[in-house]
């Protein structure tokens, strides 16, 4: 009976590990597929945390070029008008450069208009009428040579 009991209980056995070793491969199968998916997610992850590292580096460097470049331009901007307020005699450029709006489209308008309002603020321009004799600087004339000079200067001979 013993033998009968342990070959029953083998062949009743036997079927049941039968149908749990292809399940079991299955759950071994599913758990390689499933580490080897959090081994592809895991290196997207980094790929991913790299790249974004990169981005905010690259943007930060981005802004920074992005701020001198527009500081360059104000600089040049400032220049330029600059040198237009020397060019028309202004005596106080820094002053009259502070008065521009930021928005002046039609600068040279302006200065003009800026002008006319505020006279002090820029040279008067001297009319001259012709050669001005200057006869001290000549000092081999005799004096009625340096008279004949300056008599002849102002009536244009």
């Amino acid at each position: 009976m013993t033998e009968e009991l342990s070959v029953s209980e083998l062949s009743e056995n036997q079927p049941v590990v039968e149908n749990e070793e292809p399940a079991a491969q299955k759950n071994i199968s599913q758990n390689s597929e499933v580490a080897k998916l959090h081994r592809e997610c895991a290196k997207y992850r980094t790929a991913l945390n790299a790249s974004n590292e990169e981005k905010t580096t690259l943007q930060k460097n981005f802004d920074e070029a992005k701020c001198q470049i527009e500081n360059l331009t104000k600089q040049k901007n400032e220049g330029e008008i600059l040198h237009k307020l020397e060019k028309i005699g202004c005596l106080k450029p820094n002053l009259v450069l502070s008065e521009i709006p930021a928005e002046c489209e039609d600068l040279d308008g302006f200065l003009k208009v800026y002008k006319n309002e505020n006279p002090f603020l820029f040279k008067s321009e001297k009319t001259r009428h012709g050669f001005v004799f200057r006869g001290g600087r000549a000092s081999n004339y005799t004096t009625s040579q340096q008279m004949n000079n300056y008599i002849r200067s102002a009536l244009g001979r």
